[in-house]
């Protein structure tokens, strides 16, 4: 069986599942890999027993919509989990068509592929601390109340609590849903002995030994949040405001952060990595301002 590659076959469409996602087309990267059975042309030497490739044209745009791909309006599918894994349909000459579905920003390599089961490799911060292995937790870091101070010592305590801390650069932000001074956010990744719930239990503990209120409204100024945005691939809810994968993903003070650490980390709702995310961001072009700040 000879191999036909179609690489880098690059669409725009309206996907996933909030809904500032589905305002925008965003761009999305097909690597096609196509099993072609030569053995007919190769005896007969004829030009009509060849690849047709109008058909392989044609089969390619079928495949696209197959997929839930839709164009911007469409009140069709959205791409589901499920489509990520291999697919094989007919094809005229061809004797199957196996698609894959790379989440990965345009003009990035074969090795950038998404892993489609929903895991990474791991994080890496800007200093070269890399964090991998089981009970991988994405956190996100704010502050807005002496932030320098308050980041420096959760950071600190992480790391003596579970060792290596792989972090991003530091982001000034304007406060969201209050007027307030700005904040200083960052993330942060960690390997975790703690269960995702005890593990939102110490960080809560975390926060009050910062002097967090929680006789306040919800959005207020704080001295300390840390959030679990990921916790390998579970998607769960519980006590304490726990949510995985976090909805303030939305916001691009989460979002570009772990994507700066963790960008091959796979979405395991939307199946695509936060860097696909946040090439698809309505603010990847204006991201947040980078604060210089120290990590001891």
């Amino acid at each position: 069986m000879d191999k036909v590659f179609i690489e880098a076959l690059e669409i725009e469409c309206t996907i996933g599942i909030y809904d500032w996602e589905r305002r925008i087309k965003q761009p999305v990267v097909l690597d096609i890999e196509m099993g072609f059975d030569n053995r007919r042309p190769a005896a007969s030497d004829a030009i009509e027993d060849t690849l047709d490739y109008k058909a392989v044209s044609k089969r390619l745009i079928e495949f696209v919509g197959e997929l839930g791909l839709r164009p911007r309006g469409d009140s069709g599918r959205t791409l589901r989990g499920d489509h990520h894994r291999g697919i094989r349909c007919a094809l005229g000459a061809a004797e199957a068509l196996q698609a894959r579905r790379g989440a990965r920003r345009p003009g990035r390599g074969h090795s950038d592929r998404a892993d489609p089961r929903g895991m990474s490799s791991g994080a890496q911060g800007g200093d070269g601390v890399r964090v991998e292995g089981p009970g991988l937790a994405l956190l996100s870091l704010g502050s807005n109340e002496s932030p320098a101070h308050h980041l420096r010592a959760a950071v600190a305590e992480l790391r003596t609590r579970f060792g290596a801390v792989a972090l991003s650069p530091v982001y000034r932000t304007p406060a969201v849903g209050f007027e307030g001074p700005d904040f200083l956010n960052c993330a942060a990744a960690i390997r975790s002995d703690l269960e995702p719930q005890a593990l939102n239990d110490w960080l809560h503990a975390l926060e009050d030994r910062h002097g967090r209120r929680r006789d306040v409204p919800r959005f207020s100024s704080r001295t300390l949040d840390v959030d679990i945005v990921y916790f390998d691939d579970r998607v769960l809810r519980g006590a304490g405001n726990l949510e995985l994968p976090r909805p303030e993903l939305r916001h691009a003070f989460v979002l570009k952060p772990l994507a700066d650490i963790a960008p091959d980390f796979v979405d395991p709702v939307q199946g695509r990595t936060l860097a696909a995310l946040w090439a698809a961001h309505p603010e990847r072009r204006t991201p947040p301002r980078i604060e210089a700040l120290e990590f001891d």
